[in-house]
């Protein structure tokens, strides 16, 4: 069934992408580094078909809310002619940029784990085992995340498609995305043709990587530092000052913005605070680098 939805939104959105493929360039790359095995066809037309359900969808729930609440008609068609559009192009932006999303959720998981798989590669070629058999065992580490999907592309390459070792490596660093993994494969390519000493390269990239991932984390606790004190400044100490002054003001007695200080205060305290707190924990949560 889902084969036969995406055949029909083929069929009648095909000519997007086929009108637009210059443009639609920069999602054929995002498909390729988000690992989704779609064609760009195929993803731009379903795309399509979920933004003009999105559309039609919230058309009839537009109408009928607006029956529901028995609103006027010269009230109800403005938001049938706008609104529908708007949520039909977003569900279509929304498709359109997800493997996008894909893509950079792909790069953290490989910047975050790569002094880690590197630390393991390393190991595993000072024994003296060929490259492929060290992509190999990388794949059953699946603590590695994307790293060890890449490597499971690289010994697929070379078991089902019968590439050479370089060649499969040299693929996969194409449509990586993440840069400083592309830098390492193309590394170890380049050490494979040229004879070069491959233990020593492997060893040398994970120590600096160990030594760059322990100077990140070095810095987020220093940031973090400096989170607590605009914390306990802005948070802590802001509220109970303004707290004492509107209890003041309370007993004097007077409003803000024709409010009464007691529903200042109430607001403030039980919406306002809780609200702010809950966004600096976000804003924290957001900014943290992968462990």
């Amino acid at each position: 069934m889902a084969q036969g939805l995406v055949t029909l939104a083929t069929a009648a959105f095909g000519w997007i992408p086929e009108k637009f493929e210059k443009e639609l360039q920069p999602v054929k790359v995002g498909l390729e580094k988000s690992g989704m095995r779609y064609l760009l066809k195929t993803w731009v037309s379903m795309s399509a078909a979920v933004g003009a359900v999105a559309a039609i969808f919230s058309f009839f729930l537009i109408g009928l809310l607006s029956f529901s609440l028995q609103m006027e008609i010269s009230s109800t068609i403005p938001l049938l002619v706008m609104l529908p559009p708007l949520f039909g192009a977003s569900a279509f932006l929304g498709m359109v940029f997800y493997p996008y999303q894909r893509a950079l959720a792909r790069k953290r998981s490989i910047d975050t784990n790569l002094p880690f798989a590197l630390n393991h590669m390393a190991a595993i070629a000072a024994s003296g085992v060929p490259t492929y058999v060290m992509f190999s065992l990388l794949t059953t580490f699946k603590e590695y995340g994307e790293i060890s999907k890449e490597a499971q592309k690289i010994v697929r390459n070379v078991d089902t498609f019968g590439l050479s070792i370089t060649s499969s490596i040299q693929q996969v660093g194409e449509r990586t995305p993440s840069k400083i993994f592309k830098q390492l494969l193309e590394g170890i390519k380049s050490s494979i043709e040229t004879g070069g000493d491959l233990k020593k390269f492997l060893s040398d990239q994970s120590k600096n990587a160990l030594f760059e991932y322990r100077i990140k984390r070095e810095k987020y606790m220093e940031l973090l530092s400096t989170y607590a004190d605009f914390y306990t400044a802005l948070l802590i100490a802001a509220p109970l000052f303004l707290v004492s002054i509107l209890t003041v003001m309370n007993m004097i007695g007077g409003a803000v913005a024709g409010a009464s200080i007691e529903s200042v205060m109430v607001i403030g305290i039980f919406i306002g605070l809780p609200l702010v707190n809950i966004a600096f924990l976000l804003f924290v949560h957001l900014t943290q680098p992968e462990v």
